[in-house]
C-alpha cells in the first residue's frame, strides 16, 4: 500500500478543469483547493510505482504549474509483496 500527498499549484483560470482531471484519475482524491489555485491531493494505491507515475502525470496536466510531494507512506501488506506489485 502506498499513500502520497501533494500540493499542486494550478493556474487559477484552469482550476475547475484541472480539478476535474485530477478527480478522474484512479486513486486520486482532491481534499482542498483555493481560488489562488492551490490544490491538496492524495494518491492511494497498492503500487508505489503507480503513485510515482501518477505524480508525473499530474505535473503534465495542462494548467498545472508545479506539484510538490508533501508526504509519502509505504507499507508491505505481506513479506515480499512489494516485489510483486
Amino acid at each position: 500500500m502506498a499513500i502520497c500527498s501533494l500540493v499542486v499549484q494550478v493556474e487559477p483560470t484552469r482550476l475547475e478543469t484541472v480539478t476535474q482531471s485530477l478527480e478522474s484519475m484512479e486513486g486520486v482524491e482532491v481534499h482542498a483547493r483555493n481560488e489562488q489555485g492551490k490544490v491538496v491531493v492524495s494518491i492511494d494505491h497498492p503500487s508505489r510505482d503507480y503513485c510515482s507515475d501518477t505524480m508525473v502525470n499530474i505535473s503534465r496536466i495542462s494548467g498545472v504549474m508545479s506539484s510538490s510531494l508533501v508526504f509519502e507512506y509505504q507499507e508491505d501488506l505481506e513479506p515480499g509483496q512489494a516485489h510483486n506489485l
